[in-house]
């Protein structure tokens, strides 16, 4: 087959890869349909880390991508809910479907990432686990981590429940947004663009979208949160919460400035998500984290917990996730899509793949 195939920081090529086989019987085969970068891939173009995996270091050739859909085209013996031609929804992240973790709904908590195991990570960040940048992929752990594509979820839709809109959604529960809060997301790159979707789509009266782009911004208004730029957010929020702060905070970029941002927006005894992929040694202000009683969470997202909340609100058109995806790429252009993607050239939100 055919994939984009991790050589080393900024040397994604696209190339032949050895196809995928079922290694298990609860696992399955799938053609891609359509996939997408995230933007936690940029860790790896630039030679970062994500976890213990630092991609600055020689390392084997691997897959990259953890968002797809599919079309299954072989399933194990030990696959109940899938068959031959059922088109899914892939989680970006794999799970081993045994521990006590993930037979409590809480897959990205799984126990086989302590203990090093394969399964226990996601799809396309090392060479444990080929990605979805591919011709064909294989599904682990089918029946835990895949849905077949819901009547009334467009393609596009679909795409953003692997990762994207699910863990918008993630920051926002953590966050604990419940009707009437006020919100300030910050970041409008595709995740903090959905996590203030999703937030206003669960009664959040008031959503500040912080990005330093304009087009960004603009788009956050078209859906009814309120743009604004880095530079005016601390004071605009101040001012029209009396003083007070908002009450949950969504920081979906991981980075020291915004985490400095966020603590300043919080009220007192106001709530933090941290969405962002943190780098070692990022800096955060613990001491006013401390001081206003802030409630903090940091954590990668479960995917397929969120899909029973998330499906009805997209069938439903209470999220609509329209206009994330602003270009179109063939899989053979993929070295050019991360390239893209990086530069943040043209007003690239969100790259649509087809293999």
């Amino acid at each position: 087959m055919k994939a984009l195939v991790f050589n080393g920081p900024k040397d994604i090529r696209y190339e032949s890869f050895n196809d995928p086989i079922i290694r298990d019987e609860r696992n399955l085969v799938v053609k891609v349909l359509n996939c997408s970068i995230c933007g936690s891939d940029l860790h790896m173009y630039h030679g970062d880390r994500i976890g213990k995996l630092d991609y600055s270091q020689p390392m084997q050739h691997f897959c990259t991508g953890h968002e797809a859909i599919g079309e299954v085209m072989e399933i194990g013996s030990g696959v109940r809910s899938h068959k031959v031609g059922d088109r899914i929804v892939i989680s970006g992240g794999a799970a081993c479907g045994t521990c006590r973790r993930c037979l409590a709904g809480q897959a990205n908590l799984c126990e086989a990432y302590r203990t090093g195991a394969a399964h226990g990570t996601a799809y396309g960040i090392s060479p444990d686990l080929n990605g979805g940048h591919a011709d064909y992929l294989e599904v682990v752990n089918a029946d835990l981590t895949a849905t077949s594509i819901p009547e009334g979820v467009s393609d596009e839709q679909a795409i953003l429940l692997t990762d994207a809109l699910a863990t918008g959604y993630y920051g926002v529960k953590m966050s604990g947004v419940g009707p009437g809060d006020t919100v300030a997301v910050i970041g409008q790159g595709p995740i903090g663009r959905l996590a203030a979707e999703a937030a206003l789509a669960v009664g959040a009266s008031a959503v500040y979208a912080i990005d330093p782009q304009a087009s960004r911004r603009n788009m956050a208004q078209t859906f009814g949160a309120i743009g604004l730029h880095p530079d005016e957010a601390v004071q605009r929020v101040y001012e029209d919460t009396r003083g007070l702060g908002v009450d949950s905070v969504i920081e979906a970029v991981g980075v020291g400035p915004t985490l400095t941002q966020a603590v300043k927006m919080a009220r007192v005894g106001g709530r933090l998500s941290v969405l962002g992929i943190l780098q070692a040694n990022t800096s955060m202000p613990l001491h006013i984290v401390q001081g206003k009683s802030l409630v903090v969470h940091m954590g990668i997202a479960g995917i397929v917990d969120s899909w029973p909340e998330l499906i009805p609100m997209l069938q439903s058109g209470r999220i609509k996730g329209e206009g994330v995806f602003t270009h179109h790429f063939d899989l053979s252009d993929g070295a050019e899509a991360y390239r893209m993607f990086d530069a943040q050239e043209d007003g690239v939100m969100k790259l649509l793949i087809t293999p």
